[in-house]
């Protein structure tokens, strides 16, 4: 179950793969920082609904993950990052 958390500390990825699950996506940003959360958003079936979102121990690996990854392509499209 998801803890509430101050501002700042979530991040938000957008135009995600639809092959990427939450495992994939902890990996792709374990680098920034400890992950407390992680989960891609998937509708009834099952399948990715092509966003997620992690939260980080601290504000800074969250803002590390934005400056990143922001616009990055992650398994070939651009993807969108930001702060909740």
């Amino acid at each position: 179950m998801r803890r509430d958390r101050s501002p700042g500390y979530t991040i938000r990825c957008d135009n995600l793969p639809i092959n990427i699950d939450s495992l994939l996506l902890k990996k792709a940003f374990k680098d920034f920082g400890r992950i407390e959360y992680c989960r891609v958003v998937e509708d009834d079936y099952g399948e990715s609904k092509g966003y997620g979102f992690i939260d980080f121990g601290s504000k800074d690996s969250a803002i590390s993950a934005v400056k990143r990854m922001d616009r990055a392509k992650f398994n070939g499209r651009e993807v969108r990052v930001t702060i909740r």
